[in-house]
């Protein structure tokens, strides 16, 4: 697919996949005599994978960064020259900026020559990388839209090679390991999941050295959704679940009606209550599915 891009804010030429940036002096308001930012948006659609892009700048403060949608009501934006550090992420919401974090405060950022500029998402889990070397990460959670950019400065800045690459997003599911549950996730949820291009995964999918505990705090960040079964008390999924509420992740809770009382705080949230029956198997394929379409809409 052609990669087609619209300004939307200030001026810019777009010519041979080379995005130029030309200054433009505010000419009224409480600004006047400041440059304008310039914004673009693309018709590349992302949420998961890596954004990368090439930038060059002929004075070091010009700020040149990719925006992605964030499901924090704002927009992500990532690159050169964030607040004042060199590199760095930050949320703009509400006509507000949140530096999330940076690197290079008081270094400049290389003029003259071509930087690269990499932004890995892997559900909330956030990397930037300049030069191929990993400056900083935040944990934002990135709705599906197009990719944006940003730029202002008081000389021109050029940016090439744009491009997006999309990875499958993730599901991670929460339950214990045994005959019962190991159905449900193999008949219902990995098949269901698959519908809406998630690729389910448990902790016992994942082959690493590092310590469990990290290895699945890191599913749990670099997914898109998590899937927790809590019809039994048991306090690895409980500590996962509570993990995932507290970094604002996508959750979607199942028991089986046979657990008469969930626990005090997680009863507030919604449950998809199933039956161990072939027929409730389909029942809660069938709820799933209606979650899964809301929360990749």
């Amino acid at each position: 697919m052609t990669t087609n891009w619209i300004v939307i804010l200030g001026k810019a030429e777009v010519a041979d996949g080379t995005v130029t940036y030309i200054p433009s002096p505010i000419t009224e308001g409480p600004n006047i005599g400041q440059n304008a930012a310039t914004l673009l948006r693309s018709n590349m659609d992302f949420e998961s994978g890596e954004v990368t892009y090439e930038a060059h700048l002929n004075e070091p403060t010009s700020k040149c960064q990719v925006g992605l949608k964030s499901e924090e009501d704002g927009q992500l934006f990532a690159g050169l020259n964030v607040g004042t550090a060199g590199y760095g992420l930050s949320l703009l919401r509400n006509n507000k900026w949140e530096i999330l974090n940076g690197a290079g405060s008081g270094n400049s950022v290389p003029t003259e020559e071509w930087i690269s500029v990499k932004l890995r998402v892997l559900g909330s889990q956030i990397d930037l990388f300049v030069n191929e070397v990993k400056v900083c990460s935040t944990l934002q959670n990135i709705s599906k839209g197009q990719v944006e950019l940003m730029l202002l400065g008081s000389q021109e800045i050029k940016v090439r090679n744009i491009k997006a690459t999309a990875s499958t997003p993730k599901a991670f599911v929460v339950m214990q390991f045994t005959d019962t549950f190991n159905a449900l996730y193999t008949d219902v949820i990995k098949p269901t999941c698959k519908k809406f291009g998630l690729e389910a995964i448990r902790a016992d999918d994942i082959y690493k050295c590092d310590l469990m505990i990290n290895d699945i705090a890191r599913s749990i960040e670099e997914a898109s959704v998590i899937i927790a079964d809590v019809t039994t008390d048991n306090p690895n999924v409980f500590y996962e679940v509570g993990y995932a509420h507290g970094i604002k992740k996508a959750t979607i809770l199942l028991s089986d009606r046979t657990r008469e009382k969930l626990p005090f705080d997680v009863s507030g949230f919604r449950t998809l209550f199933y039956d161990n029956t072939i027929g409730g198997k389909n029942d809660v394929e069938a709820r799933l599915t209606t979650h899964l379409k809301n929360i990749t809409a």
